[in-house]
């Protein structure tokens, strides 16, 4: 009898799916900018101090004057599409985060938040709740197919995904 539960019991570890333990909360500080010939968008994000929140300020590229400055979540990847109509922020950080993908308008506007943990994807890694690794890193491949507003990702195993807004 203990053979047989003992048995039972390695064959539920091994069809069981992996689980990723943190040692302790994200604390990361990131700070990304990208350019386009139209504006300048800058992200910042500080966990390890919890009252400063994540930003992200966009301003024109050549007169400096400001678009918008607003709260975003933690983001690990910024992107401002080819026409700089609109500006994609990716993250791979699930804690404290209630999305990892966000698409704005120039003036600001949420267009599209996606919370990327609720999406049940092949081979999608995770942590228990710092961090999923759902878009291909360093620099996911991402297009814009402006006419039906499609947004087309390359996730971390090279698959494109598509989402509207």
């Amino acid at each position: 009898m203990k053979n047989l539960i003992a048995l039972l019991a390695g064959a539920l570890l091994l069809i069981s799916a992996p689980a990723f333990a943190d040692r302790s909360a994200y604390r990361g500080v990131v700070d990304l900018k990208v350019e386009s010939e139209a504006f300048v968008a800058v992200h910042h994000h500080d966990w390890k101090n919890p009252l400063h929140p994540s930003s992200l300020h966009v301003r024109e590229r050549l007169s400096g004057k400001e678009l918008f400055d607003k709260a975003v979540p933690a983001l690990t990847y910024l992107w401002i599409s080819p026409d700089s109509q609109y500006i994609v922020g990716l993250s791979n950080i699930k804690y404290l985060n209630q999305y990892q993908l966000i698409v704005m308008s120039r003036s600001g506007e949420e267009l599209l938040k996606q919370d990327m943990t609720t999406l049940d994807w092949a081979r999608v890694h995770a942590s228990v709740s710092n961090w999923i690794n759902w878009y291909k890193e360093p620099a996911p491949k991402i297009t814009l197919i402006g006419i039906t507003r499609t947004l087309e990702i390359e996730d971390a195993n090279g698959v494109t995904r598509s989402f509207y807004f």
